[in-house]
């Protein structure tokens, strides 16, 4: 079993350390990973926007995506998923890319999506991503592939680019949430609230539920990405994937939490 407590420490003393030299929010140190746009200008890549769009190859071009739609401001990839798509975040109206699409016209397919309360920066405790789930060729419809106990061992990471920096995150845990609004259940921006989600994922018995060894250690320090599927009509619950940061490649994530 790999020593993943190694792995929290370091991002947990990572954390600490960027805090004092940054006094609070995301840290603005100059060091970031190749942007897209530069790796590709090398390699004379140049792909055209949304409709050709991957980061299987390892890279995205913001540059390019942001002209279609300044509204994106993410790309999730999960290997091993058909999920593989820009994430954004609307300035108008929290539930706007539940029904428009990436390029930002209307379509009941919707796009995958933040809401406001969260920062785009990515330094939330619980940053929460919706996706429509309840059909085959919804965004998320894949993401129940880790139902599968076999699917949820080899699968175990799924990554976040942003325009100046790549993350990655361990699934850590895949199950049938209750059908509250996650990111307004709790005050993460509290010590007392991130505690609180932590005890109720932890302590959460569903049926079905898939947690991997040696992830049950998260404190409020940490920072997690909710892949959040739809609410589903008379059941009350919606499926989530939890994955916890392991891999910040600029050295940009932290955060202040209040007592």
């Amino acid at each position: 079993m790999r020593k993943k407590r190694g792995k929290h420490a370091m991002l947990l003393a990572a954390g600490f350390c960027l805090a004092i030299l940054t006094a609070g929010g995301c840290g603005n140190t100059e060091e970031t990973v190749r942007n897209t746009d530069s790796s590709r200008e090398e390699s004379g890549e140049e792909k055209g926007g949304l409709a050709h769009e991957t980061a299987a190859d390892g890279h995205v071009n913001f540059e390019a995506l942001q002209q279609e739609n300044p509204d994106i401001f993410a790309w999730l990839y999960v290997p091993g998923t058909d999920i593989d798509t820009p994430v954004l975040q609307s300035a108008i109206s929290d539930d706007f890319y539940q029904n428009h699409t990436s390029n930002g016209e209307e379509g009941q397919d919707g796009a995958l999506y933040t809401e406001m309360p969260n920062m785009m920066n990515m330094c939330d405790f619980n940053t929460i991503i919706h996706g429509k789930d309840s059909k085959e060729r919804d965004l998320f419809a894949s993401l129940h592939r880790f139902e599968e106990p076999e699917f949820f061992q080899e699968n175990e990471k799924f990554y976040l680019y942003l325009p100046d920096n790549v993350l990655t995150y361990e699934v850590f845990a895949a199950y049938y949430d209750e059908g509250s609004d996650i990111l307004r259940r709790f005050d993460y921006t509290t010590y007392a609230g991130c505690e609180a989600y932590l005890r109720q994922v932890y302590g959460s018995r569903e049926m079905g539920k898939q947690q991997r060894e040696g992830w049950d250690d998260l404190t409020p320090y940490h920072f997690i990405v909710t892949l959040n599927g739809e609410v589903r009509g008379g059941e009350d619950k919606q499926y989530v994937v939890l994955g916890a940061l392991v891999g910040d490649a600029a050295g940009k994530i932290d955060r202040v939490i209040l007592d």
